[in-house]
């Protein structure tokens, strides 16, 4: 009896007062949203002061059970969190395009089975994107490696501007010289030299030593210039065979070495890639480099 008259007034309450009886709120129905930024956080909570819990990758999917402001709270990876709506969208990104093989299709390379493709965006650049290919059993390259580089300060230069103390690479297609490093052997199959405190390269355009590895001790009095062996760059790498007729004037001392920025002539990356390439070289495989930019390499 209590509970019926409650309710008529309740009724009646309503009727003369004009108050509607609020429904409870229920969350919303979960929403997949996709990553826009190249690396967003998700939080413990709806702001940038609290901790990260994990980070999405551009593209990936994320559930939406919650928004709170400029910012949705995600399930991804069996993980919960907050990140900001800024960044995230409903509309699912395009399927990705495959890369395309680069090495396929050059014409320079039938006898080689090894191939590590240096190139650029035009000639005026120091950054450079570096390929590693491997020939299978049926004749087709294979990608191995794909990473990025570093060439000289001001990009590449073609074979007729090529010259000492130019801060340029050379472009062109050359065989791989000594691999050399200031440690023991990491590895590699290619020939391999430890470097001293007592080895240089001559870059002296006068000396009949040009362009040659050489003892400072044994050789002093021959040249007036030559460059430092024993320095972290040179850690690990290997002689790119560039000039190995000593042209004078026309360039010396390019090397496959670690480095984080343009270097003064030679091509650059990181330690890890550069003593993984290593590991991977074989000479039995006859490997190559070519050096170019992007827009040339249909000459190779």
């Amino acid at each position: 009896m209590f509970k019926k008259g409650f309710a008529i007034f309740v009724a009646m309450f309503v009727l003369f007062t004009g108050f509607h009886v609020v429904k409870p709120v229920h969350a919303a129905t979960s929403v997949t949203k996709y990553v826009t930024a190249n690396a967003l956080n998700v939080r413990t909570g709806p702001g940038t002061t609290y901790k990260v819990v994990t980070t999405v990758k551009k593209n990936q999917a994320v559930t939406v059970s919650q928004t709170k402001g400029s910012w949705d709270r995600v399930t991804v990876g069996g993980k919960t969190g907050w990140a900001s709506n800024q960044y995230l969208t409903t509309k699912k990104p395009a399927a990705a395009t495959p890369l395309k093989n680069l090495a396929e299709g050059l014409k320079t390379v039938g006898s080689n089975k090894q191939l590590i493709l240096v190139t650029s965006n035009g000639y005026n650049t120091s950054n450079a994107e570096i390929r590693t290919f491997e020939r299978n059993s049926q004749g087709k390259w294979v990608p191995v490696l794909t990473t990025t580089g570093h060439i000289g300060k001001y990009g590449f230069a073609s074979a007729a501007s090529m010259h000492e103390g130019g801060k340029k690479s050379p472009i062109g297609k050359y065989s791989i010289g000594t691999a050399f490093g200031r440690y023991g052997n990491p590895g590699t199959k290619m020939p391999y030299r430890k470097i001293t405190i007592d080895d240089v390269w001559v870059d002296d355009p006068t000396s009949k030593l040009y362009n040659t590895w050489q003892s400072r001790s044994k050789t002093r009095g021959q040249w007036k210039s030559a460059e430092n062996m024993n320095i972290s760059a040179y850690t690990y790498g290997f002689v790119i065979n560039y000039n190995t007729q000593r042209t004078p004037y026309k360039g010396s001392a390019i090397f496959f070495h670690i480095g984080s920025g343009y270097t003064l002539g030679c091509t650059s990356t990181s330690q890890t890639n550069v003593v993984n390439i290593l590991k991977w070289l074989n000479p039995k495989k006859n490997p190559v480099i070519i050096q170019t930019p992007i827009q040339e390499l249909n000459k190779y």
